[in-house]
């Protein structure tokens, strides 16, 4: 499967990117080739500070939205293939899940209700600034936006040294937008879940997924004999984790923005929490993002 069509969920935190990489032989059914159909265009080209409208938000905090690919959407979380943004980590209300959102809920009865979801299934960094518009299209503009964004941007050939530059001016594209639009919003970024080798420990333990994760390509961590590849765990570990520390990089450049200093990739992940398609994660996968998510956070913007 290619690396611009699978990344991106789903977050999978190392997950996708692990699958994005795969192999072509084999690709999942429901993946992130999916097209980000409702995604608006990159406006990297342009200064968004100049043309932004200032909107206004309220005192207290009492809306928070989530940007990003599928790993943010709940996608295929109930078995189904299907987005289930009530399942999702950042902004869902499904108990089991005990997203951010529930969580801020608990002190913050105004949020009731207003926990957006404006992430796209399949989509890049290309669509991110597409999407910050739109999250703050909604009312009572969001006090916190959660971004979950690396997986689809991943080129797994050899360019993503060249992507680099471009991807770090993307983020801080639509942080300053963010910021410039929605003055005092604050800004989270999670890292991919689970670190390469901690996928590739669960993989093994499944033929099929040994077989979706074989071929002979940068990214493959399998060989075409079915055995791990530790020279590719190594290159796609170092690619996630450069994507993220530019990340990191801009965001330190921003007042009101954090990221979980990459602690998603910490996450014990489970057979039972990967989906049918090995790019998304259930229910209890879920949840577990959801606790990491909310201990990163900074404990001011919590109260």
């Amino acid at each position: 499967m290619s690396t611009s069509v699978w990344l991106a969920t789903t977050t999978l935190v190392a997950a996708l990117a692990l699958a994005a990489c795969g192999s072509d032989d084999e690709p999942s059914a429901t993946t992130e080739s999916d097209s980000p159909s409702t995604a608006a265009p990159s406006s990297s080209s342009a200064d968004p500070s100049a043309s932004a409208t200032t909107v206004t938000r309220t005192p207290e905090l009492d809306a928070i939205g989530v940007i990003g690919h599928s790993g943010a959407t709940g996608a295929d979380s109930n078995g189904d293939g299907l987005d289930v943004p009530g399942n999702s980590w950042a902004t869902g209300d499904n108990p089991d899940v005990d997203s951010v959102y529930l969580r801020l809920l608990a002190d913050h009865p105004g949020l009731e209700g207003h926990s957006y979801n404006n992430a796209v299934s399949g989509s890049d960094l290309s669509s991110l600034m597409g999407q910050a518009r739109s999250v703050l299209d909604n009312d009572p503009v969001p006090d916190i936006v959660l971004i979950q964004s690396i997986d689809n941007d991943l080129r797994c050939d050899g360019s993503d040294q060249d992507n680099y530059g471009p991807f770090e001016a993307g983020i801080d594209e639509v942080i300053t937008y963010l910021q410039t639009t929605a003055p005092g919003i604050k800004v989270f970024f999670v890292d991919q879940w689970a670190s390469v080798r901690a996928y590739d420990d669960v993989a093994q333990t499944d033929p099929d997924l040994v077989r979706y994760l074989s071929g002979s390509g940068l990214c493959d961590t399998f060989t075409l004999k079915g055995e791990r590849n530790p020279n590719a765990e190594a290159y796609l570990q170092g690619l996630v984790d450069e994507y993220f520390n530019r990340i990191v990089e801009v965001c330190a450049q921003h007042q009101d923005c954090a990221t979980d200093e990459g602690a998603m990739q910490q996450l014990r992940l489970d057979p039972t929490d990967l989906t049918d398609d090995y790019n998304h994660l259930m229910v209890s996968g879920q949840a577990k993002m959801a606790a990491i998510a909310w201990q990163q956070l900074p404990p001011a913007w919590k109260s």
